[in-house]
């Protein structure tokens, strides 16, 4: 019995340094840097476009690529389509993206959605505290978190989210964490 225990750790063991391997090489291709172990994520509350308050813990049990941004950033604005094209090929029970508006009002950030609402949440750090907590250095930064909230990779600038690569890192982080 606990020679089959051992062999199974062994087993699953060397499936999760493969996993975090194939990781670290599947979010270079997708343009991020991959951390070489998980970095607990600050946790954080913040108002949504609604009113509504939500937290890290409101997204627990899902991957999220979490995007620092601001309506008056051109490189945000740019990529922000992408977001959205990536939330409707991926977006659902397993993964989502939150986007945090940083240091933007919400009247800036409804004028730049144009009256629309994004098929994700978008939340507003009106003091830019959360930003910090994470260490955004600016705007864009984005990061992909585990379903249990911990930082995987991070990217600092523009990117277009819903390439090829991006989603192959995106379904292999949400298949490792199940």
């Amino acid at each position: 019995m606990i020679r089959a225990v051992a062999v199974l750790l062994l087993l699953f063991g060397g499936v999760a340094a493969a996993a975090g391997a194939g990781l670290e090489e599947l979010a270079r291709a997708a343009g991020m840097e991959a951390y070489a172990v998980p970095l607990k994520a600050p946790n954080f509350e913040l108002r949504g476009l609604g009113g509504e308050m939500r937290g890290k813990r409101d997204y627990r049990g899902r991957v999220v690529l979490l995007n620092f941004w601001a309506s008056w950033c051109p490189p945000c604005r740019e990529e922000f389509p992408s977001l959205e094209r990536l939330q409707q090929a991926l977006g659902g029970r397993d993964f989502t993206v939150l986007a945090i508006a940083v240091a933007d009002g919400e009247s800036a950030v409804g004028r730049f959605l144009e009256g629309r609402r994004p098929a994700f949440d978008v939340l507003l750090d009106d003091d830019g505290k959360t930003a910090a907590d994470y260490h955004a250095p600016g705007v864009p930064v984005t990061y992909l978190l585990d379903r249990q909230g911990r930082l995987l990779a991070g990217k600092t600038g523009p990117q277009q989210w819903d390439s090829p690569a991006m989603q192959r890192l995106i379904r292999a982080t949400t298949v490792i964490g199940q």
